[in-house]
C-alpha cells in the first residue's frame, strides 16, 4: 500500500509541474516577472544581510559591557524585556528578526509594485484548460 501512495504523490508532483510549465508558457510575461522578481529578491536579502550582519562576539562582548555598566534597576529591566535570555543568544535572533522583517517589508513592496501578470482568473482558466487537455 504505501508504494501506491508514493506513486500517487509522485504523479501529483508531476502533474503540478506539468500545470506549472504550461501556465508559464501561457501567460504572457510571466516569465519574465518571474526571472526580476527572483533577482530582485536576491537583491533584498543581499541588502537585508548588510544592513543587520551578524553581531560578532566582539559586538556581543560589548553589549554585554554596556550592560553590564548600567545601573541595577535598568539593566533588570533590559533584562526583563527579554525574558533574561543572555545577550548572546538575544543578539544573533533580534538581528535574524530585523533581518526577516526587513526582507518581508521589501518583498511586499516590489511585489505592490509588480503586480503578477497571472491573476487567479487567469491562473483558474488555465488550469481548467489544462486540466480539459491533460482528460482529468
Amino acid at each position: 500500500m504505501p508504494k501506491q501512495n508514493h506513486s500517487a504523490r509522485h504523479e501529483q508532483e508531476g502533474r503540478g509541474d506539468a500545470l506549472e510549465a504550461y501556465l508559464l508558457e501561457h501567460t504572457p510575461g510571466l516569465r519574465d516577472h518571474d526571472a526580476a522578481q527572483h533577482r530582485a529578491f536576491l537583491q533584498i536579502e543581499d541588502d537585508a544581510y548588510g544592513r543587520y550582519p551578524d553581531p560578532t562576539p566582539d559586538d556581543i562582548a560589548a553589549a554585554e559591557a554596556a550592560e553590564a555598566a548600567l545601573p541595577a534597576r535598568k539593566r533588570t529591566e533590559v533584562q526583563l524585556r527579554r525574558s533574561f535570555v543572555l545577550l548572546a543568544v538575544h543578539l544573533p535572533s533580534e538581528v535574524r528578526r530585523s533581518r526577516k522583517r526587513f526582507v518581508q517589508r521589501h518583498q511586499r513592496a516590489w511585489n505592490r509594485a509588480n503586480p503578477t501578470p497571472l491573476t487567479w482568473e487567469v491562473e483558474r482558466t488555465l488550469t481548467a484548460a489544462f486540466m480539459n487537455a491533460d482528460g482529468r
